[in-house]
């Protein structure tokens, strides 16, 4: 009886301590607000991103890498090429293009029920790909 007592309070113990690690939620998110204009993509319409670089489907070496506005920091950029096979065997060519942003920035915060955002500073880090 001791025996069965104790690995159940083992049991226990070892599923709950994933949940002791993950600490109080996070406070109420601060979106950064996205540049305007950007490219349009059919069918999906505009998206508020440029793509830097020389050649067919890029914006030039000039085009703004940022993806939201009110940002002072640092970014990393990168584009990546290469070669993917379905289940099938079909094979395509894959063009990446991934962008890392850490830094400050002036975002928007849902405040109000009836819709309506406060701006406020904040710091983050962002992936997009």
């Amino acid at each position: 009886m001791r025996r069965i007592l104790f690995v159940g309070l083992s049991l226990l113990f070892l599923t709950t301590v994933a949940a002791w690690g993950q600490g109080p939620p996070p406070p109420p998110a601060i979106q950064p607000v996205p540049i305007s204009g950007g490219d349009v993509v059919p069918p999906v319409g505009i998206i508020n991103i440029f793509s830097p670089g020389v050649g067919t489907g890029f914006d030039g070496m000039d085009a703004e890498p940022h993806v939201f506005t009110n940002f002072r920091g640092v970014s990393a950029m990168g584009y990546t090429l290469g070669t993917a096979t379905d289940n099938s065997g079909n094979a395509y060519q894959v063009i990446t293009d991934i962008r890392v942003f850490q830094g400050d920035y002036v975002g928007g915060q849902s405040t109000y029920s009836a819709g309506g955002t406060t701006s406020a500073k904040t710091h983050g880090t962002f992936v997009e790909i």
